[in-house]
């Protein structure tokens, strides 16, 4: 660990010798014979955690020197050695903030050792404090240009078209504290919606906090949900807020809420009834403030036929439904969504692919079942594969093979011509080894034999 770095400034050069010698195995100590070379020091040492200064100096007092020091680095604390006692003025700049501590002359050097240590240390503890406190602006700067970004309606590709009718309503909910149920296809972008309409509202400064009913088991949800105290359960080691709880006075998105067990539908409904509700293993009863989003790709009439879920929970969370079209629908939107993805992993990746026309044609062909998800993840996947151009026989591999479209796209007469060559091309070179044929042409074993039995190959 480096040591501290403390200035000296004095007219007397007994003095500065004295000092250094003193504390030479202590500090990396700076000496300046006057003020303006104190100051040059002051200017060029970042790093400065304390400054002592003689107070009776030519052309500037102790006290002058350290206002002027201020200007140039706020940070090191200061001391003032002086064998008069102007008491007044010391008590001054003390109050002011000038000076940390002062020390009558002749000082010892145990005593003056003690007062610098303490200093050091409050510089240390302040410079901390500082990085700490710039690391949190720092994220939240990077967090809220990613969440505008992202969440913005502005940013929201296709509102201006595809989507337009969706974002004109979800504005208009956007300035109410109404609950709202999203409802679409997967990757559609329903929680994409759900923090549009978070962070246009009133809400905005407090957290939207997101949870998905589907990937947690009945016992934990709850837990994730409501809380828990110490003890309710084994593993229950302390106490913990549950997402109500975090989401007090803003947004709790509640994604797959079809997926939602009936013990936790009836603990919903109470809070949404109420307002009110007590952790798992609890008595107290607590308050909360939240606007609830939820979100589904299940048809909630049918399962509140079949008694999945509760009717009255139903007419609760659909006060305001929204749908959000499957991207087939937005046909229009495809090139858009295709440049943005193509921008968004050039510039991670740091690449310059560009996209054949063939290749546009044959992606706003295809019938998209996994929505803007599945686009987003086939642009990745080209991007990091890809070298200089994007072809259609690139895209080609990583359609789902559910596409009703897959089939029938005109487009795919050529493709699947050169695709069958090159598989059986792969098939004679390992020999009839599947695995080993799957393994030349990069894809997945299963997604071989798939192409193997369409081009009646097996």
């Amino acid at each position: 660990m480096p040591k501290p770095i403390v200035l000296y400034v004095d007219d007397d050069t007994a003095n500065l010798e004295t000092f250094k010698r003193s504390f030479r195995f202590d500090y990396d100590v700076k000496c300046a014979p006057s003020a303006a070379e104190g100051l040059n020091i002051v200017k060029t040492e970042k790093e400065l955690g304390l400054i002592i200064t003689d107070q009776r100096m030519p052309q500037m007092t102790g006290i002058e020197f350290l206002k002027e020091a201020i200007k140039l680095n706020p940070h090191p604390q200061r001391i003032i050695l002086t064998a008069f006692t102007d008491n007044e003025a010391l008590l001054k700049a003390i109050q002011e903030g000038h000076v940390y501590d002062y020390i009558v002359k002749p000082w010892e050097p145990k005593t003056l050792k003690e007062i610098c240590d303490k200093a050091i240390a409050i510089y240390n503890d302040r410079i901390e404090k500082i990085k700490k406190l710039f690391a949190s602006e720092t994220k939240l700067q990077i967090f809220e240009e990613d969440v505008k970004s992202k969440y913005n309606f502005d940013e929201i590709i296709g509102w201006n078209d595809g989507l337009a009718s969706v974002m004109a309503q979800v504005k208009k909910v956007a300035a109410s504290n109404a609950t709202v149920l999203i409802r679409g296809e997967t990757g559609t972008g329903k929680e994409l919606i759900a923090r549009a309409i978070h962070n246009s509202s009133s809400r905005n400064d407090s957290a939207f906090v997101a949870v998905h009913c589907a990937a947690l088991s009945p016992g934990i949800l709850e837990s994730e949900l409501f809380g828990h105290e110490k003890g309710a359960f084994t593993g229950a080691i302390a106490s913990k807020k549950g997402r109500f709880e975090l989401a007090d006075g803003g947004t709790l998105f509640l994604d797959e809420i079809g997926d939602l067990p009936e013990p936790v539908q009836v603990k919903l409904l109470r809070i949404l009834q109420e307002r009110n509700f007590e952790r798992v293993g609890g008595t107290e009863t607590k308050s909360v403030d939240v606007r609830l989003i939820t979100a589904t790709h299940k048809p909630l009439e049918e399962l509140v036929k079949t008694g999945k879920f509760r009717q009255d929970l139903f007419f609760r969370l659909n006060v305001i439904p929204i749908s959000l079209p499957p991207l087939r629908e937005r046909t229009g939107d495809i090139k858009k969504l295709i440049d943005h993805f193509l921008v968004k992993y050039n510039k991670e990746l740091g690449k310059n692919l560009s996209i054949e026309p063939k290749a546009y044609e044959l992606l706003a062909k295809y019938d998209w079942p996994g929505n803007v998800r599945e686009l987003q993840n086939i642009i990745e996947r080209a991007v990091v594969l890809g070298e200089e151009t994007i072809a259609s026989d690139d895209l080609i591999q990583n359609f789902s093979e559910d596409s009703s479209t897959f089939d029938n796209l005109p487009l795919l007469d050529s493709i699947k011509g050169e695709e069958a060559k090159k598989i059986v091309c792969a098939m004679k070179q390992a020999r009839g080894n599947i695995s080993e044929a799957a393994r030349l042409l990069g894809i997945a074993r299963s997604t071989l034999v798939h192409r193997l039995k369409k081009y009646k190959v097996l």
